[in-house]
């Protein structure tokens, strides 16, 4: 979505609000426009800020992408859809993507904002990620985990058994990232405990620590 260029202007000075809504799922969602980009938020978190989604952005530039077997994507977790963009706009990256959310709201809102602009393919799955994973017979090349309740990842998908499914859809030499935040001492907490589980399923995995979050690698091969 394009936007008239005092707002543009205006954004670098003063977030601009450009709509709030809410959902079932989220009870407060708004779109902004900060620094030029579409910035996702409810009341505790970030969902997505374009290029500017620093967690993801930093990590791909620390990965060696061409060693993926193939283009395949799956994304669990939407947003605006800033994963898409970097991956397109800034690495020049040509992949099919399935992206899976649970907020009819979010998925409406992503193809307001940026889906619109972007070149490559996307199919957006609107399903509890869990389920579209049980029944979905397909495997990926790169899984992108990025599921957030607020500042919250649900357990359930914390679990060895959610891990061993992500493996179970990932192709045997692809590459799977778990965005987690790493903000407060619970947070620190938990991401020692899942990095044991991470270890149980995907043995050769790795953290990388971005910003305020991690994100965990499942192959520590990729690193360049």
């Amino acid at each position: 979505m394009t936007h008239p260029l005092w707002k543009r202007i205006w954004s670098h000075f003063q977030d601009v609000s450009l709509e709030q809504t809410s959902s079932l799922s989220n009870p407060y969602l708004e779109v902004l426009l900060v620094q030029g980009r579409h910035q996702l938020v409810t009341k505790d978190a970030i969902y997505s800020f374009d290029d500017k989604y620093e967690n993801f952005r930093l990590s791909f530039d620390k990965l060696d992408l061409d060693k993926l077997p193939g283009k395949r994507v799956l994304i669990l977790g939407l947003g605006l859809g800033s994963v898409i963009y970097i991956l397109e706009k800034l690495l020049n990256k040509k992949y099919d993507y399935t992206a899976v959310e649970i907020d009819p709201e979010i998925c409406r809102l992503c193809s307001e904002y940026t889906l619109d602009d972007i070149d490559t393919f996307v199919e957006v799955v609107q399903a509890e990620a869990m389920s579209f994973l049980e029944y979905n017979e397909e495997t990926y090349d790169m899984i992108i985990m990025d599921i957030f309740q607020s500042a919250v990842i649900p357990q359930k998908f914390q679990t060895v058994e959610f891990l061993n499914i992500l493996k179970s859809k990932l192709h045997p030499k692809g590459l799977c990232l778990y965005n987690r935040m790493n903000l407060t001492e619970n947070d620190k907490s938990d991401n020692e405990f899942f990095r044991d589980n991470m270890k149980i399923v995907f043995p050769s995995m790795v953290q990388l620590a971005v910003k305020t979050n991690i994100i965990a690698v499942n192959d520590k091969d990729y690193l360049k």
